[in-house]
């Protein structure tokens, strides 16, 4: 199985969310719960899988769990 390609973005707008790689992915309309911070994780989603293929590998190391953080961060919403 595989997922379209990353980067994936996020672009809100009057009506909703839409998350994005060039092509619409998914659309989130803001009547739904917590429509913001879904449509941040869900854009997030191909750097989450591959934080967590890097902390899987047995040579992981601590870059490979900062990168995890960051985009735990990012999925979070949070600024740098």
């Amino acid at each position: 199985m595989s997922h379209l390609p990353s980067p994936w973005h996020v672009d809100f707008g009057d009506d909703g969310a839409v998350i994005h790689n060039g092509v619409t992915i998914a659309k989130i309309p803001i009547d739904a719960n917590a429509w913001k911070p879904n449509a941040i994780l869900m854009s997030c989603a191909p750097d989450l899988l591959s934080a967590l293929e890097r902390l899987a590998h047995p040579m992981a190391d601590d870059d490979d769990l900062d990168y995890a953080r960051e985009i735990i961060r990012q999925a979070k919403g949070q600024q740098p």
